[in-house]
């Protein structure tokens, strides 16, 4: 038989557990999808791109993006990209964060074309603008096989 006592200690745990989960809820990041400007530095080529930030916790989020470069010297350019953002939160509307991950990018010439593979290295901020929509800007080193360039990024996210 239940005593009143252990029906209160129930609850009181009941309640424990239910604000924990909420607040563990608030403090993951969102899953957003982000439009971005791009401008790769060796080839000077104008990129637009569109990546998924998934949450992997409370600090971490995956983020595959890709990038299409426009053709600037008989080259174009499209990269596939899987980064890693670790948050560091500044206030509640802004993080910045450094980043690392591996890329495969297909170099379209006038001959024949190129497959590549690197690593990307660079830092960023997230500013939530409201509930839903963020800008953000980031700074990457773009390390392939071949050649190493540095690629600045502006972009605006819908969070869900």
């Amino acid at each position: 038989m239940i005593t009143e006592l252990r029906m209160k200690r129930f609850f009181l745990l009941l309640a424990i557990f239910a604000c924990a989960v909420s607040v563990q809820a608030i403090q993951r990041p969102p899953l957003a999808v982000g439009f971005t400007y791009n401008y790769a530095t060796e080839y000077k080529q104008h990129g637009l791109g569109v990546k998924l930030q998934a949450p992997l916790g409370r600090h971490l989020r995956i983020e595959p993006e890709i990038i299409y470069f426009n053709e600037n010297h008989d080259v174009t350019t499209l990269h596939l990209n899987v980064n890693v953002h670790y948050l560091l939160p500044m206030s509640s509307r802004l993080n910045i964060y450094p980043f690392a991950g591996v890329g495969y990018s297909h170099w379209g010439y006038v001959g024949p074309n190129a497959n590549r593979w690197g690593v990307n290295l660079g830092g960023g901020i997230d500013y939530d603008l409201g509930r839903r929509w963020g800008f953000m800007g980031e700074l990457r080193v773009n390390a392939l096989s071949r050649e190493t360039q540095i690629i600045p990024t502006l972009g605006v996210k819908y969070q869900f």
